[in-house]
């Protein structure tokens, strides 16, 4: 190799060096970006979370669902948050009597586009002592799902096995937002917590809360 063309690659070689150093730094700018944009979005949210869920126009389902009526929103702390890419609808093959059967575990959002289904899964219609249908379950799973009746398709956004998972109730906050109420044994210790869903099902995206 001749002097002349020494200094030639040596100049290639730092040249190749830098554009390596920029591109990994950029990887490191671009990953801390994207843990510093969780993290905010974190701290937006609990910031969002921190005083209620939903105004006081719910704070009476919420008693009647829990069957305390002094009870407030701001007692349900936010746990875990994220969003459900997963979530596949499936054609719902529902017998023409199902709305009518169930009518008692579906929960209609307000403008009809959405049902949040909190118990129909392996369960049986029976008759009380005075005649009305009565929703009981069939299967020791539970199952909740959101239907969508103008689409005749349906997709699974919760199950629980065995006495893990018990809906209270439901109710929708606005078009695409419900809220749910549910026990489940999160720590197994076999004493169920008090937890409450927020989902948006038109985002797939999911808060829990548990009840301090």
């Amino acid at each position: 190799m001749t002097m002349r063309k020494l200094p030639f690659l040596l100049a290639v070689i730092c040249t190749i060096s830098a554009c390596k150093c920029n591109s990994n730094n950029e990887a490191v700018k671009e990953e801390e970006a994207v843990v510093l944009d969780s993290a905010q979005t974190a701290l937006n949210i609990i910031a969002e979370d921190s005083a209620t869920v939903f105004d006081d126009a719910t704070r009476q389902w919420l008693g009647q669902s829990l069957k305390q009526p002094a009870v407030n929103w701001d007692r349900f702390k936010l746990i875990s948050f994220w969003a459900e890419d997963s979530m596949q609808k499936a054609d719902a093959a529902l017998p023409r009597d199902f709305y009518n059967r169930f009518a008692s575990v579906l929960k209609w959002s307000p403008d009809s586009s959405y049902i949040l289904d909190i118990g129909s899964y392996g369960a049986v219609v029976v008759k009380d002592r005075t005649g009305k249908d009565v929703v009981e379950a069939g299967e020791p799973d539970s199952e909740v799902s959101i239907i969508y009746p103008k689409e005749h398709k349906k997709a699974r956004i919760l199950f629980g096995g065995p006495s893990s998972l018990q809906v209270l109730n439901a109710s929708w906050a606005d078009s695409s937002q419900v809220a749910m109420l549910a026990l489940q044994d999160t720590s197994r210790t076999g004493r169920p917590d008090t937890l409450l869903w927020l989902i948006d099902v038109k985002e797939h995206f999911f808060r829990k809360y548990k009840w301090q």
